[in-house]
C-alpha cells in the first residue's frame, strides 16, 4: 500500500502536469493524441479522481516535454513540512 506521502507526491506531479497542459493552451483531447492516453483517464487523472499508471504518467509528461524527475522533485519538495 502507497504511503500518503508518496500519494500526494504522485498528486503534485498530475496536478502540475494538468497546470502545464492549460498554460501551453493544450486541451485534454490534444494531450491524448499527443500521449497515446485515453481521454477519459487524463480527465479523472488531473481532477484526481483515478491515478494512472506510473507508465501513463511518465507519456502524459513526456507529451508536454516535461522531465518526470523534475516533476516527481517538485511535487515532494512542495510536500515537505
Amino acid at each position: 500500500m502507497a504511503s500518503v506521502r508518496s500519494d500526494s507526491v504522485v498528486s503534485g506531479v498530475l496536478l502540475k502536469i494538468g497546470e502545464v497542459r492549460l498554460a501551453r493552451g493544450v486541451s485534454q483531447e490534444k494531450l491524448a493524441e499527443l500521449s497515446g492516453i485515453d481521454l477519459g483517464v487524463i480527465s479523472r487523472a488531473e481532477r484526481l479522481q483515478r491515478i494512472p499508471s506510473m507508465a501513463a504518467i511518465m507519456d502524459l509528461a513526456s507529451a508536454l516535454e516535461l522531465d518526470f524527475a523534475e516533476l516527481v522533485r517538485g511535487a515532494r519538495k512542495s510536500n515537505e513540512p
